[in-house]
């Protein structure tokens, strides 16, 4: 009996400790300097775009898309096969990131813009694109464009 016992707390201590890791939806980032946003970026196109894993892109978007959450888990897949193909990806044929940061302003609000190109799997050519980040009411950074 005190095994199943000690089984059954280490199995929720586990448990709890998984989802500490898990990033919280809708909540952005707090560090808005240009090397972190770069930094999350260059992330966020390797390990979660490429790899077809939505956790980092949810974590990037503003509390204002959390109507549309359940429209954009059912496309999430569908946008990854029709841009990379069935095979599951683990890098880029190309990626390069530039290395100045656009900062604009829209409706009161900072942009930074991280332009970048890629391609992988069945993509014929290399596309262009940009991660861009605008900084909410309450000081966090967001995706305000998808790449």
């Amino acid at each position: 009996m005190r095994l199943v016992a000690s089984l059954i707390i280490v199995s929720i201590m586990m448990l709890v400790g998984a989802s500490a890791n898990a990033l919280e939806r809708f909540a952005g980032i707090e560090d808005g300097s240009d090397a972190n946003l770069k930094a999350v970026c260059k992330d966020y196109m390797i390990n979660s775009f490429l790899k077809n894993d939505p956790d980092l892109f949810f974590h990037l978007l503003p509390k204002s898309m959390k109507r549309m959450e359940t429209m954009l888990e059912k496309d999430w897949p569908e946008g990854h096969l029709k841009r990379f193909g069935n095979e599951p990806l683990s890098e880029y044929e190309i990626f390069e990131i530039k290395d100045e940061i656009e900062n604009t302003e829209y409706k009161g609000h900072k942009i930074k813009r991280i332009r970048f190109k890629y391609k992988a799997g069945t993509m014929e050519r290399y596309r262009r694109s940009a991660c861009s980040f605008k900084q909410d009411n309450d000081q966090r950074w967001y995706f305000s464009q998808k790449p």
